[in-house]
Formats: structure tokens, C-alpha cells, sequence
């Protein structure tokens, strides 16, 4: 059996609309969710939240707050995973990139291209490719009932 994985995914938000990136999963299609990744054992989730970005499209940003955690289960090309997802506040270093409409972004050391643009939640929710993870408008709309849950040390 697999470990549980634990992600951490960034909330940035330009008038009303978040950045999203679009992915596709070999056995189901596309997909949306914020940027993310992986936190490394030890790492704190906001370090690990910049760190992806870094890695990923090349950008500073400043972790903010934790927003909730959602527990996510899913599957990747038709096998069942499963992790738990920080949801972090964060913004550009740089606020010129407000203005940019879309992103090029890389994940697993080059393997995997995306892109990632500004989008509507409710709008790509109600889209025929869906939004992960599951409950992440409930908890952004402020009505995270069964959506997450907020827990600082």
C-alpha cells in the first residue's frame, strides 16, 4: 500500500479569478487545480509552496496563510491515490505578473508541461473538465462545512 502523499497548493486570486492550472491525467482526462506539489518531510508548507513554484514556472511568491486542508482521494491512470492538501494563501513577488493571462510551467523535473491561466472557479466547476481538489470552492467561498479544516501550531 502507498503512503499518503501530503501537497500543498497555492491560492492566488486576480480580481475574482484564481490561477489554475490545467493538467491531464492519463486515464481520465483534463483537469484543473492551483499549483502545487509536494511537501518534503521536515519542510514547512509555505517553504515547500514557494519552492514549487520555483521549480515549476520559474516565479517568487510569498506564502500566506493556511486556508483549510482538504483530504483528497482520487485516482491517477486508473490507480487509487490518496493525499491530504494544504491550501495556501500566497502572491507574486513580482506584481507585474497580475498582468500575464497565462503560464508554461513544468513538473517532475521537466516530465510533465502545463498550462495555467486565470479562471473563474465557479465557471470551470460547472466546466465539462472538472477542478480539484473536490470541496475547494466550498472552503474558498467561505462555507468549508465538511470542506476542510484550519489548524495553526
Amino acid at each position: 500500500m502507498p503512503p499518503i502523499q501530503t501537497t500543498v497548493l497555492g491560492i492566488l486570486e486576480r480580481d475574482g479569478e484564481y490561477l489554475l492550472q490545467r493538467l491531464t491525467d492519463p486515464g481520465e482526462g483534463a483537469f484543473y487545480r492551483p499549483i502545487g506539489g509536494g511537501i518534503e518531510f521536515g519542510e514547512e508548507s509555505g517553504a515547500a509552496l514557494e519552492r514549487e513554484f520555483r521549480e515549476e514556472l520559474d516565479v517568487e511568491i510569498t506564502a500566506g496563510p493556511t486556508l483549510g486542508t482538504i483530504e483528497n482521494r482520487f485516482s491517477w491512470d486508473g490507480e487509487p491515490d490518496h493525499e491530504l492538501v494544504v491550501l495556501r494563501a500566497a502572491e507574486f513577488a513580482d506584481e507585474s505578473l497580475y498582468e500575464r493571462e497565462t503560464f508554461s510551467g513544468v513538473d517532475n523535473g521537466g516530465a510533465v508541461e502545463y498550462d495555467a491561466g486565470w479562471f473563474d472557479l465557479e465557471s470551470v466547476q460547472d466546466g465539462p473538465e472538472p477542478l480539484y481538489p473536490e470541496g475547494l470552492v466550498t472552503l474558498l467561498d467561505g462555507d468549508g462545512d465538511g470542506a476542510g479544516h484550519v489548524a495553526e501550531p
